[in-house]
């Protein structure tokens, strides 16, 4: 009797330890659970981030092609089709990012990891694309800018100036082009390594 008590004392410790173990491991889940969400979040304003910077800029570049360039002799159909490229990047931006949100960061982690290898993946695809963009609009300006002055030293100092610039931003955008890159991976990377230790 004495042994069936003890053995039933000892029986409701062990399960009063295994509540209070999984209460502690819950507990645990949950604020692991918030810090990865919080994580993402950030991450995520960062990415975003960058897509208002570009929209800024092109914002200033459509201005300065529709004011600027024509006042100087420049030809409408440049200044049209300077307009028209950042209209079709700033498309391409608010496509890529429009599912990066504070909605899909607190969705299913499976969706979220989808949605930043699908930006990963299109930012890659990208600069294959505004590179070959860039090359012709810049042939393009240079053209300009040589019947525009009709003196081919002054063009060549003028073109040799705009690639410096060329190059400045080009530096930057491909800066904040690797940073969204490495947010969506380091995001991506943080989903599989909880994957894995919810499996473990």
């Amino acid at each position: 009797m004495e042994n069936s008590e003890i053995n039933n004392s000892e029986l409701e410790t062990m399960r009063a330890q295994i509540a209070l173990l999984k209460d502690k491991l819950d507990k645990e889940t949950i604020v692991s659970d918030k810090l990865l969400r919080d994580t993402m979040r950030h991450k995520a304003r960062n990415i975003n981030a960058n897509a208002w910077i570009s929209v800024a800029a092109s914002i200033f570049v459509i201005f300065w092609a529709l004011f600027y360039l024509p006042g100087e002799g420049f030809s409408w159909w440049f200044s049209g089709a300077t307009i028209l490229m950042m209209l079709v990047c700033d498309f391409f931006t608010w496509k890529y990012h429009k599912d990066v949100n504070d909605k899909t960061m607190s969705g299913d982690l499976l969706t979220v990891a989808k949605v930043m290898k699908q930006l990963r993946d299109n930012y890659k695809k990208w600069l294959k694309y505004s590179i070959a963009l860039i090359a012709v609009w810049f042939t393009w300006l240079s053209i300009e800018f040589c019947i525009r002055l009709k003196d081919w030293r002054l063009a060549v100092i003028m073109i040799i100036a705009l690639l410096i610039g060329l190059a400045i931003g080009a530096f930057i955008g491909l800066k904040m082009h690797n940073s969204v890159i490495r947010n969506a991976e380091e995001i991506i990377s943080q989903i599989e390594e909880s994957e894995e230790n919810d499996e473990e």
